[in-house]
């Protein structure tokens, strides 16, 4: 064999398994150690593996290569498998009787009185807010209180409802500041526990204190006998973060009411879901993500029967 064909054969076979092994940290990342929070990024940003899988299959045209096809044609299988499901609308059943809204209102917003008086203009009967300022925590104080009378603020998170809310408490999540909260939302059904909060950030080498958060609330709703339960807030972690989905153990989180996987994240070209709205015990109706509205985050809502 020539020289020269056995070099692009070699060659053929490497892009080959680099095409394949797509398709194996599509399936395997959580075996990979998280080193510094490297692969809690990568987890955040696996549904755009498919750009490179589609490079591929192009690299695999040019060079005319059975090898990188076959490759590509795994993971791309392997992609659709994850990610093709979540895509699709899911519609629920039944009359809403009870609707949620959250946003990350950004602390930088230069009018988060406008952004709060647009989820207001939803008329949902819930609002959760993070990332408050004084600033904007007057604003929506102005802006909500007429509509919403009830509110249970704990640092930069707080809770906004139409229905009475009692027992209210400050968590800190095994951290040492208040990023999160609980209470009761009282409605004609009973008691509907709620959880609010904002994780810390990720960010390389800076990961383990949002790890330290979400698991210490997976643990903390594991222990929670409510029958009817709602976690909500920004996680600043995807659905497909490892440190995520052990909260999946015990709620659950509505599929999105539109094409899409509902990224929230940057605001005006979102990558990454970060913000959830997660449940126990409630059934759904609809789940969107709704318009950029002045903050870096998309707020989105939830309706429950």
């Amino acid at each position: 064999m020539p020289a020269r064909r056995l070099t692009r054969l070699v060659a053929d076979a490497v892009l080959g398994i680099l095409a394949l092994a797509v398709g194996g940290l599509l399936l395997w990342h959580d075996a990979i150690p998280d080193r510094g929070g490297v692969m809690g990024l990568v987890e955040s940003v696996l549904p755009w593996f498919g750009i490179l899988i589609l490079f591929f299959f192009l690299l695999a045209a040019v060079r005319r290569s059975a090898f990188v096809a076959i490759g590509a044609l795994v993971s791309a299988i392997v992609w659709a498998a994850l990610f093709v499901p979540p895509f699709v609308p899911r519609h629920g059943e039944g009359a809403a009787s009870l609707t949620v809204v959250s946003e990350n209102v950004d602390a930088d917003n230069p009018d988060p009185g406008k952004t709060v008086a647009s989820l207001a203009g939803r008329h949902p009967q819930v609002i959760a807010l993070q990332e408050l300022t004084e600033t904007s925590t007057r604003a929506a104080l102005a802006t909500l209180g007429p509509q919403y009378p009830h509110h249970y603020i704990v640092g930069t998170v707080g809770v906004w409802s139409e229905l009475p809310l009692s027992d209210g408490q400050s968590l800190t999540l095994g951290l040492g500041w208040r990023r999160a909260l609980s209470v009761d939302v009282m409605t004609d059904a009973g008691a509907v526990r709620v959880y609010a909060l904002h994780a810390a950030s990720l960010r390389p080498g800076e990961f383990a204190q949002r790890d330290t958060m979400l698991g210490t609330l997976a643990s903390t709703l594991r222990a929670d006998h409510s029958t009817r339960l709602i976690a909500v807030g920004d996680f600043n972690a995807a659905s497909t973060d490892r440190s995520f989905r052990q909260l999946l153990t015990t709620v659950s989180e509505p599929r999105t009411g539109q094409w899409g996987l509902g990224f929230t994240w940057p605001a005006h070209f979102p990558v990454a879901r970060v913000d959830h709205i997660l449940e126990r015990g409630l059934g759904v109706v609809s789940s969107v993500v709704l318009p950029p509205n002045g903050s870096d985050h998309r707020p989105i809502e939830v309706s429950f029967t």
